[in-house]
């Protein structure tokens, strides 16, 4: 396989660019590739961090950019569409690191947010074992980049770490299911910071229990540009849809501008299923979305780990997809190399660009 250069910022396999003229649909993921999430999910996931080591394990603690970087590997990894089984490993690589100590508490009083913001470093972690666990879960899992690396495997690597493997099973318990909202202390810690106290109001119809305030859904904001949506719904004539792991509440909050180029009743946002069975890379999801829409080769926009497995698994299918990756970390080139997508794109506002191509 040989890539070639369409245009500027953009990659295409040679052998699928005749096929990529014939596609019906363009179906996008929604956070990294519609959606710039990158000042909201690691944001929460360090404020959570910061919360567990301070309340739980009463432990102060600076998270640095080493937490970025480990955060951004896993995203690559394939089996962590939902961040927050991102958030539940990397508490527990920590804890692990830290010698698996008792809790000194099995639950959070309220948060006041600004604390812990303060506890968000530019340079690295501290104390040493924060460092420590970022140092072991990155040099464990880059050899890996490429592979489907699952929650369960990486857990299955911890229990073998840890030196008191009960303590460490005590403590997947205080950070509990990943979903719905409320099941567990950790997944309803990150929805309160996510979308706020008003959005879990409107979205749930409860109260919050640890979080008062604005969320940091407010601090996305849209990448793709309407002038692109409207030049793709020309070339794709069965239309565009969306295929995320985002709730659409959440989603249609930031999409706001934009959704009327996009077919929202073909569209599916799997945050909303607490079953979970249509999170990517299952391709449940998207063999339903093509269903709605009556296509049979559509193009697959993304750019996580998962994206490439999923397009693999609806090929498997019978559906005939093709993967638009965007490069949105330091390890999505490597990734998207490795296992090669069909098109590469520096920035989804230059995905026109391929239908140009001679």
């Amino acid at each position: 396989m040989r890539y070639i250069v369409v245009d500027g910022g953009v990659l295409a396999l040679e052998e699928r660019l005749n096929s990529l003229k014939e596609i019906e649909a363009i179906i996008f993921d929604c956070d990294g590739t519609l959606i710039d999430v990158s000042t909201s999910f690691p944001l929460a996931g360090k404020i959570i961090t910061a919360i567990y080591l301070d309340q739980i394990l009463g432990i102060e603690c600076r998270i640095g950019v080493d937490y970025d970087e480990a955060f951004q590997l896993m995203k690559m990894l394939g089996g962590f569409n939902n961040v927050r089984n991102i958030v539940s490993i990397i508490l527990q690589t920590i804890y692990v690191e830290l010698g698996c100590p008792d809790p000194m508490k099995r639950g959070l009083e309220h948060i006041d947010l600004n604390r812990y913001m303060g506890q968000v470093s530019w340079n690295g972690s501290s104390p040493k074992p924060l460092e420590n666990a970022f140092k072991w879960l990155i040099s464990s899992m880059t050899p890996l980049l490429g592979e489907y690396v699952s929650p369960e495997y990486v857990e299955a690597l911890l229990d073998r770490r840890a030196g008191f493997l009960q303590r460490l099973r005590e403590f997947r318990e205080l950070i509990g299911p990943i979903s719905p909202y409320g099941s567990g202390i950790m997944t309803t810690l990150f929805s309160e910071l996510y979308i706020g106290s008003g959005g879990i109001r409107k979205k749930h119809g409860v109260n919050p229990r640890f979080y008062y305030g604005l969320g940091l859904l407010g601090n996305e904001r849209l990448i793709i540009e309407p002038k692109v949506l409207e030049e793709l719904r020309k070339l794709a004539r069965k239309g565009l849809a969306i295929l995320s792991g985002k709730g659409r509440w959440e989603a249609e909050k930031i999409l706001s501008p934009i959704l009327r180029y996009f077919d929202l009743e073909a569209s599916i946002f799997t945050g909303d299923n607490s079953r979970r069975e249509m999170d990517k890379p299952n391709p449940a999801g998207l063999l339903e979305c093509c269903k709605r829409l009556g296509a049979r080769r559509v193009l697959y926009v993304g750019d996580g780990g998962e994206d490439y497995f999923l397009a693999m698994r609806a090929r498997e299918n019978g559906i005939e997809t093709y993967l638009a990756a965007v490069l949105t970390n330091k390890y999505s080139y490597t990734f998207f190399t490795k296992c090669p997508a069909d098109v590469i794109l520096e920035n989804v506002n230059f995905l026109p660009k391929l239908f140009k191509q001679p």
